[in-house]
């Protein structure tokens, strides 16, 4: 099989969701391998996103991911990923308040700027399922940032990215992304678990 016949097929969905799905299983065991995966697993999906789905936030996010993901990479190397004094934990009441309005806002923001970019830029295709598109794109900036830093609220953001994905990826075709993106749901209550239990021990 060469190059072309292997990006024609289903090949780099079975690979992106390989690396998917053991990059979020090492994430949810606070390994550091995780991210290294996660930045393979994005230039896939970009390419993916841009070339096949025509899904242009999700394109956005996916090639914004590969900086993303290696700098929460460099946050985690840098303060070791087990380090006593780098446990999950939850944000301040008054800081997830803040995070629900500044969610809602960015979600405002960028599904008119790429409503407004798509209509007057040449080179962009027209978005399809633009505001779910919008909505799990934002969303996952804030879950990645939040996970950076080792806060729970980062698998409350994950769960409403993967219940949106699933029912995104199956209106546009693609039963391995929406297969992949039930396996996230899955994960992300096994990482919800797996931190959950990290913040008692901390705390007992």
């Amino acid at each position: 099989m060469d190059l072309q016949e292997f990006l024609a097929g289903q090949a780099p969905e079975y690979l992106g969701t390989g690396l998917a799905v053991s990059s979020v299983v090492l994430i949810a065991r606070q390994n550091i391998l995780g991210w290294p995966l996660g930045i393979l697993w994005a230039m896939i999906s970009a390419w993916l996103a841009f070339n096949r789905f025509h899904l242009v936030s999700d394109g956005i996010l996916y090639v914004s991911y590969i900086p993303l993901q290696m700098y929460c990479w460099m946050v985690w190397l840098q303060h070791g990923s087990v380090e006593e004094m780098f446990r999950p934990t939850w944000l301040a009441r008054r800081q997830q308040v803040i995070l629900l309005f500044g969610l809602v806002l960015a979600v405002l923001l960028w599904g008119n700027g790429v409503k407004f970019f798509s209509q007057h830029l040449t080179w962009m295709t027209s978005p399809a399922l633009l505001w779910r598109d919008a909505t799990t794109t934002v969303l996952s900036y804030f879950a990645q940032l939040l996970q950076a830093k080792k806060r729970m609220e980062n698998w409350v953001c994950w769960a409403i990215v993967n219940v949106l994905g699933i029912q995104i990826y199956l209106l546009q075709g693609s039963v391995i992304y929406a297969v992949q993106y039930g396996f996230f749901l899955i994960l992300g209550f096994y990482g919800w678990w797996s931190w959950h239990r990290a913040e008692k021990e901390v705390m007992a």
